[in-house]
């Protein structure tokens, strides 16, 4: 009989998993997975407190990875001095091959077109699955609720047992 403790922590480490591998190898566009340095995947993590579980991502933008980027207000700004720093760091990491352009250049024309369309994600109309894949209600029902409570009824019945 396991504890509902023992539950509950390999239903979360089921789920990091899950969305650990689908960030690694799941294709949501043309360009493949979502994966370029790792440290979206391993920013996941989870607290369990005995009454409550929360899994959890240390990187701000984590849901993007299943609804894509919105467009920006305003234009961009600083911010889009961030956004192209981070794309031209995925152009080093996915790798992409550059022909007749730098990647500065290629960098600012991604940027700009997610500040004024959002990303190819968000204008497909997100739900990459990603996240969604294990976090909603089947699978939370197959992998936890129904195991809690066939753990509870065991504990009844084994108690029932002794005490009979």
């Amino acid at each position: 009989m396991l504890s509902t403790d023992i539950i509950v922590k390999n239903f979360a480490e089921q789920i990091i998993a899950g969305i650990k591998g689908n960030i690694r190898n799941k294709s949501v566009t043309q360009y493949g997975a979502m994966n370029a340095s790792g440290s979206m995947a391993d920013s996941l993590g989870y607290k369990w407190d005995g009454k409550k579980l929360v899994i959890f991502s240390s990187e701000k933008y984590f849901t993007v990875l299943e609804t894509g980027r919105k467009p920006s207000k305003g234009g961009g700004g600083s911010s889009g001095e961030s956004l192209k720093d981070k794309i031209e760091q995925w152009i080093e990491q996915k790798p992409v091959i550059l022909r007749d352009i730098t990647k500065k250049s290629l960098a600012y024309l991604i940027a700009r077109k997610i500040h004024n369309e959002g990303s190819l994600l968000y204008r497909k109309g997100g739900n990459s699955g990603v996240i969604s894949d294990y976090v909603n209600q089947k699978y939370v029902q197959e992998n936890l609720t129904d195991k809690l409570f066939q753990a509870t009824i065991e504990t009844i019945l084994n108690d029932f047992v002794k005490t009979t």
